[in-house]
């Protein structure tokens, strides 16, 4: 693992062992819960569990994984903590040389903090076709999600 210290924050990617932390975490915030397979990204102030990045492989495209969910506790927000995760989850990624880019779906009000993030919006063409049947169906039901991407 590539622990990083960043003040008194503490990135890293979640152990088997922490899986039940990460779920009750996730419940006490009333968010959606996460799976064994998952791929989660932790970042701690002073060891307490602040927020996380869900990453999903898929079946049709081993070099590119899915952000199926990025949650900051709300007493966290709006402190650079999110950016600080996807910038760890970044260099971490290059230096694993598993990924070769990340999609994910957001709320348009968030365009401006992915963008930020060097996130780009792209057509649903230009995304594996598992995730296309996923955008396509929250569209036919009322979402109004950006589809967005970036490179590793």
């Amino acid at each position: 693992m590539n622990t990083v210290m960043q003040n008194n924050l503490n990135f890293d990617i979640a152990t088997n062992e922490q899986f039940y932390e990460i779920k009750h975490f996730l419940k006490q915030n009333q968010t959606y819960s996460a799976n064994r397979s998952d791929k989660i990204y932790t970042v701690r102030n002073n060891h307490k569990l602040i927020g996380l990045a869900r990453l999903l492989s898929l079946d049709d495209c081993v070099k590119t994984f899915w952000l199926r969910g990025l949650f900051i506790e709300s007493g966290s927000r709006n402190q650079g903590i999110a950016s600080a995760l996807l910038t760890y989850i970044r260099k971490n990624e290059t230096q694993l040389a598993e990924i070769t880019s990340i999609v994910a779906f957001a709320e348009p009000h968030l365009q401006a903090f992915y963008a930020n993030n060097r996130y780009q919006e792209v057509s649903v063409n230009h995304i594996p076709n598992s995730l296309q049947d996923r955008f396509n169906n929250a569209q036919n039901q009322g979402k109004n999600w950006l589809c967005l991407k970036t490179k590793i």
